[in-house]
């Protein structure tokens, strides 16, 4: 298996190549995951911090493994014992010197609260483009958004910059290019593709360069011999207000937000299919009000609406018939099915509740568990042994229970069934039908019974997994409702926040909508630690 993000590992550090639009680190509990804590579950190693790049940044980053390593580092960036290389792209200038220096004082802190400290960056021209030209920028100082802020004083700002009057674009066009540390060989992050499309002529504004733009980060996150499926295009944040794009194979899926009966422009069409290679678009649209629509092509052919895909290694089902209205696959679990494969399950009871297509039932049963997958629907446990069958795992060896899930781990307890694990991932709302006549099920109203009932049916240090993706139920009050559910049934624990993937963006005024957390119970005694982001409940 490759690591596209990785640039250099050994028993001391870890070098990545950060993806553009995403943070260094998670900034708050229940907050969307940075690259540092990406990396620590991956990795399984206690990584450190020494620096940061802006979240629109990409580029080198380099992360401690041990304590010496660190105190190394931590000299050597406090003493400025290093060398730190950007790449830039500014607007040509004839009249620009090919070489400039800016040493106007900055605050010492992002809040800009704190006294101006002396500052200095030194740039050198080093290629002329189309109306574009790319600089290198070697900073002698480390403030916050230094390179950026001098840009600017100088004139002539970086091109993405909206923050500091830079002029519209696919992305920020600032890369960390390379660091050079005491004794050790440069590490580097190739330039991305797309500087030299706008080098070339291309506008900074053009599908095509924000469909290249967000490809680009989203393949440094995945191995594609392992992982085809993930999400390509996120709204704005990616320059397609209002659309969503899910990279399913060679199919693009096309999740449209807004309102509006029109159609998409082509020209976005045109760069979607262009850029990513596929041989089909389709359509969905998800109306913030009202019911999704079915599936539609739109472009291309698409030779069976049901098909494949890879993730992890593993493959599932995706389903797009005109008729029906969810794929089957939910690409912002990814992480969580991550991380069940990278555990050793092997002997313990996993029940997965409101199961879905059950693929987090073939991530823990890949991992060595016996599952029990529950779901309402008949159609979905067929098409959860489908899943499994698909990945050379006997659906006879696991159990697959129809019914209601309050109704069913009400039934579990009574019988004195123990899982070592249970995952809730319940839907915002649904209907159905009990012995009583119509049921309804509300995650705002219902979370502390779900939460109850699935403590109740956890071993001693068993671990629950409850997530949401009501956006309106903000981190505080979905931890309230978990808290309520133990203390109904007199667990306590230790919960551990997670929240969505890497490829999906989020912005301060777009909260990540997704909401997981991860409680180990520890019976009636004191709380476990599990490390910087866990904390009591």
């Amino acid at each position: 298996m490759s690591d596209p993000w990785r640039i250099h590992e050994d028993e001391e550090l870890c070098a990545v190549n950060k993806p553009a639009g995403v943070v260094t680190h998670r900034a708050r509990p229940g907050g969307q995951a940075g690259l540092h804590e990406w990396l620590c579950a991956r990795t399984k190693t206690r990584l450190a911090i020494h620096h940061r790049l802006d979240k629109g940044t990409s580029g080198v980053l380099v992360f401690g493994k041990t304590r010496a390593a660190n105190q190394r580092l931590a000299a050597a960036f406090s003493e400025r014992r290093l060398e730190k290389r950007y790449l830039l792209l500014r607007r040509s200038d004839p009249g620009r010197p090919s070489q400039e220096r800016c040493d106007a004082a900055l605050p010492g802190g992002k809040r800009r609260r704190t006294a101006e400290r002396p500052a200095r960056t030194d740039f050198v021209r080093i290629e002329r483009g189309a109306g574009w030209d790319l600089w290198e920028a070697r900073p002698r100082t480390g403030r916050t958004h230094q390179i950026r802020l001098h840009a600017a004083r100088l004139g002539a700002p970086i091109l993405g910059d909206g923050e500091y009057s830079g002029a519209p674009a696919a992305r920020l066009f600032l890369h960390a290019h390379s660091l050079e540390l005491p004794g050790r060989p440069r590490l580097e992050a190739p330039l991305p593709q797309a500087f030299r499309e706008v080098l070339a002529g291309r506008s900074p504004t053009d599908p095509g360069l924000a469909a290249l733009a967000a490809r680009e980060a989203r393949e440094l996150l995945f191995d594609s011999a392992e992982t085809n499926a993930y999400l390509w295009i996120d709204r704005e944040h990616d320059g397609f207000p209002g659309l969503r794009v899910e990279r399913l194979g060679d199919v693009g899926l096309l999740l449209r937000y807004d309102e509006s009966p029109s159609e998409l422009p082509r020209r976005w069409l045109d760069a979607l299919r262009r850029v990513g290679g596929l041989r089909a678009l389709v359509e969905q649209r998800r109306p913030r009000r009202g019911p999704r629509s079915g599936f539609r092509l739109l472009r291309g052919e698409l030779p069976a609406p049901r098909f494949w895909v890879r993730e992890h290694g593993l493959e599932y089902l995706v389903d797009l018939s005109p008729e029906g209205c969810s794929t089957g696959f939910f690409l912002d679990q990814r992480e969580t099915r991550r991380r069940l494969l990278g555990e050793d399950l092997s002997g313990r009871n996993v029940l997965n509740v409101f199961a879905h297509t059950g693929s987090l039932s073939v991530a823990a049963a890949c991992a060595g568990a016996r599952t029990v997958t529950l779901d309402l629907s008949r159609s979905y446990l067929d098409w959860a042994r489908e899943n499994m069958r698909r990945n050379a795992i006997d659906p006879g060896e696991h159990d697959f229970v129809h019914g209601d899930a309050l109704d069913w781990l009400r039934r579990f307890h009574k019988k004195g069934r123990r899982f070592d694990l249970v995952l809730c991932d319940p839907p915002s709302f649904a209907t159905g039908r009990g012995r009583r006549g119509k049921k309804t099920w509300s995650i705002e109203r219902d979370l502390p019974l779900l939460v109850e009932r699935a403590a109740r049916l956890l071993a001693p240090e068993g671990r629950l997994l409850v997530s949401t993706n009501l956006r309106r139920l903000r981190w505080e009050r979905f931890e309230e409702r978990i808290r309520a559910g133990l203390a109904a049934a007199d667990r306590t624990g230790a919960l551990e926040s997670d929240s969505l993937p890497l490829d999906f963006r989020s912005g301060p005024a777009d909260a990540p909508y997704l909401k997981l957390a991860w409680i180990r119970i520890d019976g009636r005694g004191p709380a476990l630690a599990l490390g910087r982001s866990a904390h009591r409940v």
